[in-house]
C-alpha cells in the first residue's frame, strides 16, 4: 500500500515526528475551527488537526509536553520550552490529531473552509477565505463557511452573521478597555484607546507593510506611527504565516494587533509585566522573545529589542464579546499577508490573502 510520510516538527524541535498516512485517504478534507475555545487556547483565529491513522501511535510522554483539558472529552498537548499546539486526544474514541501547521507538507490537505463560525459572532477569518485553487481542475473552488461543525452541519446563509452582530455588545470608539485573557485564565490582561504616548513609540514598518524578501528598506525615518489607524483610535492587526509564528504557534495563520506598550495592562491596573500570571519565555531568534501562557500554551506576545515599546498582541485572546475581528478596536491591513512566501499550506495561504484583498477593497 502507497503512503505518504509527512514530518511534524516544533519550533524548538523538542516535539518530532514522522507519521505514515496511506494515499487512498489523500488527500484529507480539513475545515478551519474558529470556536472560542481553539481561539483562546492558541491565541490565533482558526485551528486544525487531522486525525492519525490507528498504526501511528505518539507517545506524548516521550516528548517536553505540557498537557491541558479544554473539555472533558479533549486534552490538547504543546510544546513546553516553545509553546507549539502538536496533539490533541479525544477520550470518547480514543483517537490522537496531529496540528496541521507544524507539517513539512500539507499538500495531503484538502482546505474545504471554516467550522463554527456562529462562535465568532462577525464571521472571523471566514469572510476571507472565499475560494482555493482546485488541483484536479485547475481552477477555483468556492469554500464553505459551517455555522458549527462541518460536515452535516448547517451552512452559513446570507445575513445570518449581520443578524447576530446586532445582538453583540456594541463597542464604540469612547470605550476604555478592551479585555483579554487565555482559556484558563492564567494570563488576563487588557488593553486602552490610543493615547499621547501612544506615537512616541519608535519602530521601523514590519513585513506586513514593506516586505522583507523584497528587499525595501523597512526604516521609518520620519517615525509614522503606521500601528494606529482610524484618526488614532484604533490599532493595525495583521495576519502572519512566517515560519518562526506557524512552528511555535503549531497552526498555519497567526493573527497579531500591534499595541505600544504603554497601553497594555494587567487585571489589576499596573503596566504590562512579562512575569505576570502564567506566562513563560521563548527566545524563538536573537533578541526576539515570545511569551505564551504555561498552563494552557496559548500565544500571548512577541516583541524584540529592535522595537521593545511595541507589543504584538495575539488577536484570538481578545474579548470574544466584541467579535473575532474586533473590529470596533482594529483594522486590518488587507493589502499583504505577512511572510506570505514562507507559508507552507501555499492554498490556504494564497486564499487568505485573496480574500483580504477583495474585502479591503470593498470596505
Amino acid at each position: 500500500m502507497a503512503v505518504r510520510i509527512v514530518t511534524a516538527t516544533c519550533a524548538c524541535a523538542s516535539f518530532s515526528v514522522k507519521v505514515n498516512f496511506s494515499s487512498q485517504l489523500l488527500p484529507a478534507d480539513r475545515a478551519l475551527c474558529l470556536c472560542t475555545s481553539c481561539r483562546q487556547v492558541s491565541g490565533s483565529c482558526g485551528n486544525s488537526y487531522i486525525q492519525l491513522p490507528p498504526s501511528e501511535v505518539i507517545n506524548p510522554s516521550k516528548y517536553n509536553l505540557s498537557s491541558y483539558d479544554t473539555s472533558e472529552d479533549l486534552t490538547r498537548y504543546f510544546c513546553s520550552k516553545c509553546s507549539a499546539h502538536v496533539l490533541v486526544h479525544r477520550k470518547s474514541n480514543e483517537t490522537w490529531h496531529l496540528a496541521t501547521g507544524i507539517w513539512d507538507d500539507t499538500h495531503i490537505i484538502n482546505w474545504t473552509g471554516c467550522k463554527w463560525v456562529e462562535d465568532t459572532r462577525d464571521g472571523g477569518v471566514s469572510v476571507w477565505f472565499k475560494e482555493t485553487d482546485d488541483e484536479e481542475t485547475g481552477g477555483k473552488r468556492k469554500l464553505k463557511r459551517w455555522m458549527l461543525r462541518d460536515g452535516d452541519g448547517e451552512l452559513v446563509r446570507d445575513g445570518t452573521l449581520e443578524r447576530l452582530s446586532k445582538t453583540e455588545k456594541n463597542t464604540t470608539v469612547g470605550e476604555e478597555r478592551l479585555k483579554a485573557q487565555c482559556h484558563c485564565g492564567g494570563v488576563r490582561f487588557y488593553i486602552t484607546r490610543p493615547n499621547e504616548d501612544s506615537r512616541k513609540v519608535r519602530s521601523p514598518f514590519p513585513d506586513l507593510m514593506v516586505p522583507y524578501h523584497r528587499g525595501a528598506s523597512p526604516a521609518n525615518p520620519n517615525n509614522e506611527a503606521w500601528w494606529l489607524r482610524d484618526n488614532d483610535t484604533k490599532y493595525l492587526a495583521g495576519t502572519c504565516t512566517c515560519d518562526s509564528c506557524r512552528l511555535s504557534l503549531g497552526f498555519e495563520i497567526q493573527t497579531w494587533a500591534f499595541i505600544p506598550k504603554c497601553n497594555i495592562f494587567q487585571e489589576n491596573g499596573e503596566g504590562l509585566d512579562f512575569k505576570m500570571g502564567t506566562l513563560k519565555r521563548y527566545e524563538s531568534s536573537e533578541g526576539v522573545q515570545r511569551e505564551f501562557c504555561g498552563r494552557c500554551g496559548a500565544t500571548i506576545f512577541w516583541h524584540c529589542e529592535e522595537r521593545p515599546d511595541l507589543i504584538d498582541v495575539s488577536v484570538g485572546l481578545l474579548d470574544p464579546e466584541e467579535g473575532a475581528r474586533v473590529e470596533g478596536w482594529l483594522e486590518w491591513w488587507s493589502e499583504r499577508v505577512s511572510f506570505e512566501e514562507m507559508a507552507v499550506s501555499k492554498n490556504l495561504v494564497r486564499s487568505l490573502e485573496d480574500g483580504l484583498k477583495e474585502w479591503g477593497r470593498n470596505r
